[in-house]
């Protein structure tokens, strides 16, 4: 009886179940190194749609991995699967927002298949970002402009590649949750 007491106690007092946080965002960038039939100066617009899982761990040099689900699509065909977003803040050369995408489908020349990674990188100077978290405020988004970059693997061989021209991002604040760490090992600075 007593342990029935104690489940139904836990149970009663666990939180409910955090919302994941949506983000939407729309980027075009010009293409540095080419590939294929697509040559540098080209323009190419992408999207990204993602949503937290509520899980995030600490990684090397003061980063944080914030685990996600969700899609970048790169033009009518060139798909893949978000399954991060990387953070720092505070860090002494840059803040980083990294959305990071794999299982890379629709992109092939010369028999190279372009399958990962597909990285959307946004770096701002030291303290744009308040805290190593996904932000939900367009502002702060738009703030991480000391160097924006686009850039699509094969396997080491080649790379699709650009600088990000435009930006436009919205999050829901009100699903906003504060992933929690999976470790308790705190992250190197």
């Amino acid at each position: 009886m007593r342990v029935a007491i104690i489940l139904l106690a836990c149970l009663l007092c666990a939180a409910p179940p955090a919302r994941a946080m949506v983000c939407a965002l729309d980027f075009a960038f010009a293409v540095t190194q080419g590939a294929g039939t697509i040559r540098p100066g080209a323009l190419l617009t992408g999207t990204a749609r993602f949503a937290t899982t509520g899980q995030s761990f600490a990684a090397e040099g003061g980063a944080r991995v914030h685990m996600v689900q969700g899609e970048m699509r790169i033009g009518p065909d060139i798909t893949g699967e978000i399954w991060a977003v990387i953070t720092t803040a505070g860090n002494p050369v840059a803040d980083l927002l990294g959305i990071h995408a794999r299982n890379v489908t629709g992109m092939n020349f010369a028999g190279l298949a372009y399958r990962g990674p597909m990285t959307l990188n946004l770096y701002g100077r030291p303290g744009t970002l308040r805290a190593p978290a996904i932000p939900t405020d367009p502002a702060q988004w738009a703030a991480m402009d000391l160097r924006r970059s686009f850039a699509l693997h094969a396997y080491g061989y080649d790379r699709l590649a650009g600088a990000v021209t435009t930006l436009a991002v919205a999050c829901d604040p009100a699903a906003m949750i504060d992933s929690r760490p999976e470790s308790a090992y705190r992250a190197a600075q």
